[in-house]
């Protein structure tokens, strides 16, 4: 607790010393863009998914030195996430990673509106991660097939559910980032791409969510955790139509709402819902996949090696059944 206050004290220093937006000044054409308050708050953020970094490695490397495995390769995730996200509100909190567009509507502004890239570039590596990480906990393909001897249609199957989503989230992402650098009206044309893809994978999510509440192998707890982010998931198109959509909000307003967002989705839902991923974890289910991949290989070369060995006695037997067949010499 120590060390994590020293870390928090010390970032709230720099903040008071914040010159990012002076060291990185706006283009001066930018009408609408972050200032030195919404700098300090992006700085704070920062700080959070640092630590958070920090922690999750930490616990990697003692975990990886005392005991190796399935378990402690999850912590990979919330360590990933953390990274990413560290790296992108770093360049959000310095200015950086940013383009601007003319404001369709004057609700917060005229003129030209400051438009971060590097936030939907976050969200397009993030994402899968975090959809990963819900798989794992709510595991209801490997229920699902639990009675089924195939092992690897096991690992298809969960591959299959994941890409899916995969392949949903990513449309969502896309259609938010094209829609915010567009002028006109029909940037509401690709928020609505992105809204039905977010909605197919929320149905999706809450199919398995539904089906692990019916599983006694599973943690009720982290199921409402999951229920609860439903609440902040839908809050993600509500805070892009007040900002890059309807220009309604001012962009240090927008840094306060998507941080909020993003400390949620992708610092502290993945901490929390790591423990659980642990605990429900099964390590059995990949061993017997490895054992499978190990056998079916063995099998393979023991197959190739006894055909190999039969081929001269099957040839041998041939000729000895035509010496066998010619006519007896009379004597």
């Amino acid at each position: 607790m120590a060390v994590a206050s020293t870390f928090i004290h010390n970032n709230l220093e720099v903040m008071n010393r914040n010159t990012a937006t002076k060291v990185n000044p706006t283009n001066s054409l930018v009408n609408m863009h972050i200032t030195d308050h919404g700098s300090d708050w992006l700085w704070a953020a920062f700080s959070v998914f640092l630590l958070l970094t920090i922690i999750h490695l930490l616990l990697f490397l003692y975990g990886n030195f005392r005991k190796p495995g399935v378990k402690n390769s999850l912590l990979v995730i919330p360590l990933f996430t953390n990274a990413v996200f560290s790296v992108f509100y770093f360049t959000y909190a310095s200015n950086l990673g940013y383009a601007w567009q003319a404001v369709e509507f004057q609700h917060a502004g005229t003129g030209l509106r400051q438009i971060f890239y590097a936030k939907f570039v976050a969200w397009f590596v993030g994402w899968p991660a975090v959809l990963a990480l819900f798989e794992i906990v709510t595991s209801t393909v490997l229920d699902r097939i639990e009675e089924n001897p195939n092992i690897f249609k096991k690992f298809f199957l969960i591959f299959q559910t994941w890409l899916v989503k995969f392949i949903f989230v990513e449309i969502y992402v896309l259609g938010l980032l094209i829609g915010s650098i567009i002028f006109s009206t029909y940037k509401f044309g690709y928020f609505t791409f992105a809204v039905f893809f977010q909605l197919l994978l929320m149905v999706w999510v809450g199919r398995d969510l539904h089906r692990s509440f019916k599983s006694p192998s599973h943690s009720n707890i982290a199921n409402f955790f999951l229920i609860f982010f439903y609440l902040v998931w839908i809050l993600y198109p509500v805070a892009w139509g007040l900002s890059e959509g309807g220009n309604v909000i001012q962009p240090d307003s927008e840094a306060v709402f998507y941080g909020i967002l993003d400390l949620i989705t992708f610092g502290l839902m993945p901490t929390i819902l790591i423990f659980f991923a642990i605990k429900g974890c099964d390590e059995e289910f990949f061993s017997k996949l490895w054992q499978y991949h190990v056998k079916s290989e063995a099998e393979s070369i023991h197959e190739n090696e006894k055909a190999v060995a039969e081929t001269p006695s099957t040839e041998a037997g041939v000729v000895d059944a035509e010496v066998d067949n010619e006519p007896q010499a009379q004597v």
